[in-house]
């Protein structure tokens, strides 16, 4: 019978736990080490809908990219959704484990999935964390563009409704990029100490675009939500060991969406 810690091993060798950024509660979140498995669902976040179409297709481990747990519980008060979505979780029997910044710094982790994903050549570390190891890549586009074409280019590979360009001059040539998944504005000067001509990640905020704009730097905000290759990627990776390990579990794709956002656009 495969077990949680057999599955844990696998993804602690290739996304270890010892190289997420401090303070970043990865790892078990909820259930047991020792607990069966016979399905797996992967998803970017742990919410009710995610809960609920685990119990629904039969899932006994949740593994995710985000945390489930980011602060602590002071206790389970069902009146408050999220705590009352833990009690439906452990009544439920579901193991959830988490795999964050571990992911984003991993060799072959988030950062080389979505690099790979952007089409860029020459791809090396980019904003190394505490430890020296590399949270995101830099690397260069197939050939160089315009700043707004580059806007165009990266909502067309990264699948997404819209991006926002943040720039003085739409008609830059852009051709070194540099990104960090998911959040990563604290970086953006590490693009330009880099010199790169652009950089790209979620989560911008407003002054920090003004200052972004008056830096030269090119910016392309896609959102927070582009991390959802993680749950292709890491599947595609679980089902693979499934084979290899000859484990008696089925790896299932999350089909639903956890982003908080919805795009409205005039007709």
């Amino acid at each position: 019978m495969t077990k949680v810690k057999d599955i844990v091993a696998k993804l602690n060798e290739a996304f270890p736990e010892s190289i997420a950024s401090a303070g970043d509660p990865v790892g078990l979140q909820i259930g047991s080490l020792e607990a069966p498995v016979h399905k797996i669902l992967v998803t970017l976040d742990v919410r009710p809908n995610v809960v609920d179409e685990a119990i629904r297709r039969g899932a006994d481990l949740i593994v995710s990219h985000h945390p489930l747990i980011f602060r602590p519980v002071n206790n389970l008060d069902y009146s408050d959704p999220q705590k009352a979505m833990y009690a439906k979780i452990i009544a439920n029997g579901i193991t959830v484990y988490s795999i964050h910044t571990n992911s984003d710094k991993a060799q072959d982790g988030s950062s080389d999935w979505q690099a790979e994903e952007l089409g860029l050549l020459d791809v090396t570390g980019f904003a190394p964390d505490e430890d020296g190891i590399a949270i995101g890549r830099k690397g260069r586009l197939p050939e160089a563009m315009k700043a707004i074409d580059f806007a165009h280019y990266v909502k067309e590979k990264m699948g997404v409704d819209m991006v926002r360009l943040i720039c003085a001059d739409q008609d830059k040539m852009v051709e070194t990029v540099a990104f960090v998944c998911g959040d990563g504005n604290k970086f953006w000067k590490q693009a330009l100490a880099d010199k790169c001509d652009a950089y790209i990640t979620g989560d911008v905020y407003y002054h920090t675009g003004h200052d972004m704009i008056s830096s030269g730097l090119v910016v392309v905000d896609p959102g927070h939500y582009t991390e959802k290759l993680f749950k292709y990627e890491a599947a595609k990776r679980l089902s693979a060991w499934q084979k290899e390990e000859g484990w008696s579990v089925e790896c299932l794709i999350s089909a639903e969406s956890t982003d908080p956002f919805q795009n409205i656009f005039s007709k």
